[in-house]
């Protein structure tokens, strides 16, 4: 929908992904035309295409990515739905095997909507579209920055190169993760289950493993693992790999489903976050968005909900932005890196676990890995905790909710008694 206050005639996106097109939504009220530039083919159904490398891997919306692009496009949710998402309960449609125990199967008061990504994309690009005033230009490669726009954003993901010349201060873990992944019609026993499983072993164990129904009463599976060990991309040997975790869920899925695609995989050396709002170096009235800014290890599923979340950002600051255009950057820049910085630590903190990931350990690592896993004790007792879990976990709420209240008590008690036991030891 377009309102007045215009702050420019002409934006200018680069890259049609999610980060792209919640970019779009958040410029479209403050824009005459937002135009939106990809080199690929952008498809009329739902399908993979080549800017999207890992597009046939399980992809997450978390709920306050959901939240992110309602507020963003009202009418989203419903839209997704229509579209062939998935809506799964929280918890009565979830089974997640974490450490060493299933978590408790209580009623959170939230869903999710889960469905593949070129599905997500097909959905959000015609959402986008009916706001009027923009246009989405495929097969259209942009090589440097464009010179007659009012503002421009850069959406082109981990291998960005427009603004690779830029001088930023980077945080940079060697994760070493891989993954594959392939899609799966139900065998009968398990038509019309929309349960989302995923297995999560303790650290040193590196493998995971998770289910996720998608459109068309479909699965997609993926498993994962790091460093040295790599999950195989024949059909048996990715049986038999989900056979040798902890849990039998997943085998047990996938012991008789028919595979609808080949089995692919993929795999990221590293987790990195450009820290844009400590550079000078970025071009006047040029901003990254999504995983220019911050890309994570691609199994904790916050790439598109950080990408959402940039944007909501950026329509924040618009919207009561009343100087130049030269200055957008220094106020959108520090609410992106919060965005960021929440989803890296809850990310990060697990990464680290693992002892050959490279990258530095914060000073108090051990006390913070100690909180975590007194916070996963406590959703085991605790209906309050476990929800507010969730909720930090699915960037509802700043993580800053963990450290006061009444679930922040019970946190708190359950380090007591773990300190305790410790000393008894």
């Amino acid at each position: 929908m377009i309102t007045g206050g215009r702050l420019g005639a002409r934006a200018v996106i680069v890259g049609a992904g999610i980060a792209g097109l919640a970019a779009a939504a958040a410029l479209a009220s403050f824009f005459e035309t937002v135009e939106v530039f990809d080199k690929d083919e952008l498809p009329d159904t739902p399908h993979p295409r080549k800017g999207v490398p890992q597009d046939l891997q399980v992809h997450i919306l978390l709920k306050g990515g959901e939240l992110a692009l309602e507020s963003l496009i009202p009418g989203t949710r419903s839209a997704l739905l229509a579209g062939g998402a998935t809506e799964v309960r929280q918890t009565e449609d979830v089974s997640i095997w974490e450490r060493d125990a299933w978590h408790a199967a209580r009623d959170l008061g939230h869903s999710q909507l889960m469905m593949s990504r070129p599905a997500f994309e097909r959905v959000l690009r015609r959402q986008v579209l009916r706001l009027g005033n923009v246009a989405i230009r495929d097969r259209t490669p942009v090589e440097a920055l464009p010179s007659n726009a009012d503002l421009t954003v850069i959406a082109t993901g981990r291998g960005d190169r427009l603004l690779a010349q830029v001088e930023v201060p980077e945080t940079v873990l060697g994760i070493e993760v891989s993954y594959s992944s392939a899609r799966f019609a139900k065998p009968a026993g398990f038509r019309g289950e929309r349960r989302f499983i995923a297995c999560i072993p303790q650290p040193p164990d590196d493998r995971y493993g998770l289910v996720c129904p998608v459109e068309n009463d479909e699965w997609l599976i993926t498993l994962c693992s790091r460093f040295d060990n790599r999950v195989p991309d024949d059909l048996d040997g990715f049986r038999a790999c989900a056979e040798a975790l902890p849990v039998p869920d997943i085998a047990d899925r996938l012991r008789e489903a028919v595979p609808l695609t080949p089995v692919r995989s993929y795999r990221i050396a590293e987790a990195r976050w450009r820290h844009f709002d400590r550079s000078t170096g970025l071009p006047p009235r040029v901003l990254p968005i999504g995983d220019c800014i911050s890309s994570f290890n691609p199994t904790f599923g916050q790439g598109m909900s950080v990408a959402a979340g940039h944007a909501v950002a950026l329509r924040d600051v618009l919207a009561i932005w009343r100087g130049s255009l030269d200055g957008v950057a220094a106020a959108y820049l520090p609410r992106a890196a919060e965005v960021s910085r929440q989803a890296w630590a809850l990310a990060a903190m697990v990464d680290l676990e693992y002892p050959r990931t490279a990258g530095e350990r914060p000073p108090n690592f051990d006390k913070i890995v100690l909180g975590t896993e007194a916070m996963r004790r406590a959703a085991v007792l605790h209906p309050e905790v476990q929800l507010l879990r969730f909720e930090i976990g699915n960037l509802v709420k700043p993580d800053s909710a963990a450290r006061s209240g009444p679930a922040a008590r019970l946190v708190a008690r359950e380090m007591a008694r773990a300190g305790g036991r410790t000393r008894e030891r």
